[in-house]
C-alpha cells in the first residue's frame, strides 16, 4: 500500500504540451533565440532568477501592448497532454489529495488547478497590471525550486501530512528539491532527472500501476 497521500503535479509539459513562458515571450516580442539564450544564462547561473523575470518584463513593455486581454489569451490557450483528465479522475477516486506548482504565473495556474479540480496551488509568478489592464511587472516569489518546496511544505502543513507522504510528478531540473525531500519523484522516460526520479513514465496514464 503506498504511504503517498498528496500528488504534485508541476504544469509545462507535464498537465498540459505547451511550454506557456515560451509561447507568450514570442507572442509578446521577444524572439525565441532570446529566449533560449536567457534560459541557458539562467541554467549555468549566470543570471539569478528574478533578474531573468526583470528582462522579460522590460521586453513585454518595450515592444507591444501588453494587456491583460492579450496575456491571457495566449496563457489561456493550452491544450492538456494525453490522459490528464483520466489520470486525475482515477487519482481522485482512490483519495489521493491533488495539488499544482508551476514556474508559470499564477492566473494560468488557478485556471487549470479550477478546471481539473485540484485541492490547492501555487505559482512564482505573479502579473501586475495597471488601472487600464496594462501589464506592468511581474512578482516573482521566488528562485523556482526553493519557492515550490517551500509552497508543498506549506501544503503538507495545511493537511497534517509529511513531505515523504506526497508524490511529485514534473519533468524539469525545478522539481530536484521536491524529488529530494519528498523521496517520490516522478518524471517522464527522457527527461534530464530520470536519475532522481522514484520512478519513471512513458505516458501519465503509467502512475496507475503504482498509484
Amino acid at each position: 500500500m503506498s504511504k503517498v497521500k498528496l500528488v504534485c503535479f508541476d504544469l509545462n509539459k507535464t498537465l498540459i504540451k505547451e511550454n506557456s513562458w515560451l509561447k507568450l515571450n514570442t507572442a509578446l516580442g521577444m524572439t525565441k533565440a532570446e529566449d533560449q539564450m536567457l534560459f541557458k544564462l539562467w541554467e549555468e547561473g549566470s543570471m539569478t532568477y528574478k533578474q531573468w523575470q526583470d528582462i522579460i518584463s522590460k521586453i513585454y513593455v518595450t515592444r507591444g501592448i501588453p494587456t491583460r486581454q492579450k496575456i491571457e489569451k495566449v496563457l489561456f490557450d493550452y491544450e492538456y497532454k494525453p490522459y490528464v483528465k483520466e489520470v486525475i479522475q482515477y487519482l481522485k477516486s482512490k483519495d489521493y489529495r491533488l495539488a499544482l506548482l508551476t514556474g508559470s504565473e499564477v492566473s494560468l495556474a488557478r485556471r487549470v488547478a479550477n478546471e481539473l479540480g485540484f485541492d490547492m496551488y501555487g505559482a512564482v509568478n505573479i502579473f501586475i497590471y495597471d488601472e487600464k489592464d496594462l501589464f506592468k511587472d511581474i512578482i516573482v516569489l521566488g528562485d523556482e525550486e526553493p519557492f515550490k518546496l517551500y509552497q508543498l511544505n506549506s501544503f503538507c502543513f495545511e493537511l497534517g501530512i509529511k513531505l515523504t507522504e506526497c508524490a511529485c510528478i514534473g519533468d524539469g531540473a525545478n522539481e530536484l528539491e521536491l524529488f529530494k525531500h519528498t523521496k517520490h519523484g516522478i518524471t517522464f522516460k527522457g527527461s534530464k532527472i530520470e536519475k532522481s526520479a522514484w520512478k519513471v513514465i512513458n505516458e501519465l496514464s503509467d502512475v496507475r500501476n503504482f498509484l
